[in-house]
């Protein structure tokens, strides 16, 4: 008998032996991207996000793995978990392989090339170029994909946000996103996109507010939904609102909170990390007016809110000077007041400033 045929046989003995004393036994996954991508040309699109999902756990910072299950879930309608992955593929990937970007639209190039009418690769690239903010690039591959699929929301609702998103026929971008709605009108999937619409890109507050509403009231808990309540409520003047949904934004992406000294009138640079949020203590006087600006030159999109003594929400900032928080605040009473601030959806590495004046 060969050594191999002897290492075989103990390996399975042992494996017997854990089993049946019910101890685990880690075996190495049997999922590929290969498969994933056969399962979604199968059209068995939940199928292969359980594939693509299996390829993460095996390589949580791989590129396909996560480009194979947003494809999958946008092919599903899941289009908040597709952007949600985008925001994982910034937090973990990137780091790691700065190439992903590049590496995702090449792949899909090349398949386009191959196959220029292919829905799925059209639906993978066009939502690529969008949340990488290539909106002209969007709608291009848009463009081709509804005049194949004229009865496919994917396609006029990505389109229309990408054309509000980018100020480009901006009317024919609104008429977009209202097909969308009549052919997908009970999907909290794509009324969180029109609402993101209508908030970063085409400002329209009593709009986003009614979309993001049914997007929540209909599961879409993310971050993002309530980031673009806080906007909504801001600019209805209801601060205690806004506030309250922007630290549920900041708590939905915090996993590291760290405390700093407290932030007098000076300036510190805080390393961000993708999780981590800063918690600034401020010792105010009563009636003084504290001034707070933030910056960095790693990104450029901040969001923070003041918590009172007991913990509870007094004002936010998000978007307030550019894309950064900043705020000017009448105090009512002498105290420590807590500030916690980080990168939007907290995804990104990156040094922040936090100035107060």
């Amino acid at each position: 008998m060969s050594h191999w045929s002897t290492l075989k046989r103990i390996i399975l003995a042992v494996a017997f032996f854990l089993t049946a004393h019910g101890i685990p036994v880690q075996t190495a996954p049997t999922c590929s991207a290969q498969q994933g991508q056969l399962l979604i040309e199968q059209g068995r699109y939940k199928q292969a996000v359980s594939e693509f999902t299996c390829v993460i756990g095996a390589d949580p910072t791989g590129v396909e793995g996560y480009r194979g299950r947003i494809e999958a879930q946008l092919l599903l309608g899941l289009y908040s978990d597709a952007f949600g992955d985008y925001a994982r593929v910034t937090a973990v990937v990137t780091p790691v392989h700065p190439d992903a970007q590049a590496t995702i639209l090449a792949g899909y190039a090349a398949r386009l090339e191959t196959a220029p009418n292919d829905i799925q690769a059209l639906t993978g690239a066009s939502f690529a170029r969008w949340a990488y903010f290539d909106y002209l690039g969007a709608i291009h591959l848009l463009d081709q994909l509804v005049d194949i699929e004229p009865a496919n929301p994917y396609g006029y609702l990505v389109r229309g946000s990408s054309r509000l998103l980018k100020g480009h026929s901006v009317a024919d971008g609104v008429v977009d996103l209202d097909n969308a709605i009549a052919l997908a009108p009970d999907s909290p999937d794509v009324r969180y996109i029109v609402s993101d619409a209508y908030t970063y890109g085409l400002p329209d507050p009593d709009r986003a507010f009614a979309e993001a509403s049914f997007a929540f009231e209909h599961g879409l808990e993310t971050p993002r939904v309530h980031a673009i309540l806080g906007s909504a409520y801001t600019a209805f003047g209801d601060v205690a609102a806004a506030a309250s949904h922007v630290n549920t934004h900041i708590q939905l992406v915090t996993t590291q909170l760290v405390t700093t000294s407290p932030l007098r009138r000076t300036a510190m640079s805080l390393d961000l990390v993708p999780g981590r949020t800063y918690d600034i203590p401020l010792v105010v006087n009563a009636g003084e007016t504290v001034s707070i600006v933030t910056s960095s030159n790693d990104y450029w999109d901040t969001i923070l809110v003041l918590l009172d003594a007991n913990g509870s929400p007094v004002l936010s900032s998000d978007d307030s000077w550019k894309y950064f928080a900043a705020f000017d605040w009448n105090a009512p009473a002498s105290g420590t007041y807590r500030m916690r601030v980080t990168f939007f959806e907290g995804v990104i590495t990156g040094t922040l400033r936090v100035s107060r004046k």
